[in-house]
């Protein structure tokens, strides 16, 4: 985890440089999506979603979840394997006054909005999240109660360099266990 860490500190200039596209699997199929990264610690990385949505639905069906950390401009990618979890409701609380404003105001779209979602659709109508959006940006809001954060716990994680015209691409797999990690190169 120390150098998933590092390469996001050394991405933090790059265009969207702590996002990562998270991919599930649950009751509605596979399914990917973009999410931005708020925290990574020595077990996980952190981010943050309303429930229920697409990500809470597929971890309650199955935990295991991957991401991909990819920054074209430093030539690198990381891919992790590994468990979704929510965290205690204590840890949403904490984390929600240190979000950007707009993505307060979004999870109140979501508090808004998802309790009138139905289908597999979840179609809404034109305009509604600009109107909820403009409803909350007067005052102070409390976190909203179906704000949470997830956290995916890598058992695996694959790192990535590009190659040059001289040079090959190389790719180092780092493997968890109880006892540590325990890194090896693989094919690129």
């Amino acid at each position: 985890m120390e150098v998933l860490a590092t390469w996001l500190d050394e991405a933090a200039d790059q265009p969207l440089g702590s996002t990562m596209t998270l991919a599930t699997a649950g009751p509605a199929g596979p399914r990917a999506r973009t999410v931005v990264v708020t925290g990574i610690d020595s077990a996980a990385v952190r981010f943050h979603s309303s429930a229920p949505t697409g990500k809470t639905v597929d971890l309650a069906a199955d935990p295991r979840a991957s991401a991909v950390f990819h920054w074209p401009g430093l030539g690198r990618q990381a891919v992790l394997t590994g468990l979704l979890a929510e965290l205690p409701r204590a840890v949403s609380a904490e984390a929600y006054p240190t979000r950007p404003r707009q993505l307060q105001l979004v999870a109140w779209v979501y508090e808004d909005l998802l309790p009138r979602l139905s289908g597999p659709d979840y179609a809404i109508e034109p305009g509604a999240v600009e109107a909820h959006f403009a409803a909350h940006t007067a005052g102070a809001q409390e976190v909203p109660p179906s704000w949470t954060t997830l956290a995916l716990t890598p058992t695996q994680i694959d790192f990535w360099r590009a190659g040059t015209a001289d040079t090959p691409p190389a790719r180092t797999r780092f493997v968890g266990s109880e006892r540590g990690w325990r890194s090896f190169p693989v094919l690129p």
